[in-house]
């Protein structure tokens, strides 16, 4: 009788976890990603592509910098950038784009610099504000 009751659990145990497992792997609708390997440059450490930062800077104020590529050298302190684009965004709604072929974020006081058809896209006023313009002494 025992032995009976033993088989009977024992076959319901498997069953419930190959029934789980079915479940697990087959119905489940979490998208696996592919994930390519390869051997990056000398003194890079990592390599992200979809580089995205966002920062809030204060009410409604904040920039946002993205690149196609971004290749961290941890030795140099370094971020290499390809296909920058920086969108800042103001606090009247204003926006300002600067986009460049590449750039470097120097990661220990975060300063950026921007190289190759380098571009600003904004409101007069506004790029005036950013690059530190003086208005004319008769306009204030």
């Amino acid at each position: 009788m025992v032995d009976n009751v033993r088989k009977i659990l024992l076959v319901l145990v498997v069953g419930i976890l190959g029934l789980s497992g079915y479940y697990f792997f087959v119905q489940s609708n979490i998208p696996v990603e592919k994930i390519a390997l390869k051997a990056l440059d000398a003194g890079i450490d990592i390599e992200i592509e979809n580089f995205k930062v966002v920062h809030e800077l204060g009410e409604g104020e904040k920039w946002e910098l993205s690149a196609d590529l971004a290749q961290v050298d941890q030795e140099k302190d370094l971020t290499l950038l390809t296909n920058v684009e920086l969108i800042i965004r103001q606090e009247d709604k204003q926006k300002l784009w600067v986009v460049a072929d590449s750039g470097s974020i120097l990661n220990g006081n975060k300063d950026i610099q921007l190289e190759g058809h380098v571009k600003m896209i904004g409101n007069s006023k506004s790029v005036g504000e950013r690059v530190g313009e003086k208005k004319p002494e008769a306009e204030k």
